[in-house]
């Protein structure tokens, strides 16, 4: 059980298209299906709030149990730890939106989940941890239950974005970004990855040297906003021909 929560893993890191990577966006594509295809037809407004404030509970016990243990083996610091990576903050909106039935916290996320999230599950970045490391469990379940989330916002719920969704989502996240910008200098920290690229491949690899390449991301991140959005400007575009 020691080794569960050291604070080193004496194994090899995850490696991408592993076996160990590979499993749990296979759990979560099971669970995505089960959320579509179950709870989308239940009826009974009670179950559906007991099901939603529940995955809210559990992401409130996943978030608090990744910085119990950080602080428990010393490992939390102040230039990585603090929620304001997209997905970290993603994590804790959630939550809020769960419990709320928040229609503009899902407004953001929506985009948050699927143009970032995402990104993170399908190019962990775990720290050199690995299976069947405790940080491996809460990676991919806190990853994941963000998704599941918003999942159950628009399949359950029934809730939708719009274009206006769209630029609200980017002029908030442009905003964020210019807030998070100081705090780096301040902590030390890479949030948002504006300081430097990370240390795991993702796209960001191939999109210059920095400062440059944080143009690339803006791009990128508008046109990955806009694929989110595409869905519903087609279903909007039938319905008016």
């Amino acid at each position: 059980m020691s080794a569960f929560f050291s604070p080193n893993f004496p194994g090899q890191p995850l490696q991408l298209l592993s076996a160990q990577h590979l499993w749990p966006l296979a759990a979560l594509l099971f669970l995505l299906g089960v959320t579509s295809m179950v709870f989308r037809g239940q009826r009974a407004p009670a179950a559906r709030r007991r099901v939603r404030l529940g995955l809210g509970v559990a992401m409130i016990a996943i978030e608090l149990s990744w910085h119990a243990w950080a602080l428990r083996v010393g490992v939390w610091h102040v230039n990585y730890a603090l929620p304001l990576h997209v997905c970290s903050l993603a994590a804790l909106l959630a939550i809020v939106m769960l419990l709320a039935r928040s229609r503009p916290l899902f407004e953001l996320l929506y985009f948050w989940a699927f143009a970032g999230t995402t990104q993170a599950l399908l190019t962990p970045d775990l720290r050199g941890f690995n299976f069947p490391h405790f940080h491996y469990f809460w990676y991919f379940s806190s990853h994941g239950a963000v998704i599941l989330a918003v999942v159950w916002m628009l399949r359950v719920e029934r809730y939708r974005v719009s274009w206006r969704s769209f630029w609200r989502a980017a002029l908030i996240t442009n905003l964020y970004a210019a807030a998070v910008y100081p705090l780096n200098l301040l902590t030390g920290g890479n949030y948002l990855l504006l300081m430097q690229k990370p240390a795991v491949p993702t796209i960001a690899v191939w999109l210059g040297a920095w400062p440059g390449y944080i143009l690339w991301l803006e791009l990128i991140g508008l046109a990955l906003f806009a694929a989110c959005y595409l869905p519903f400007a087609f279903g909007d575009w039938q319905r008016r021909n």
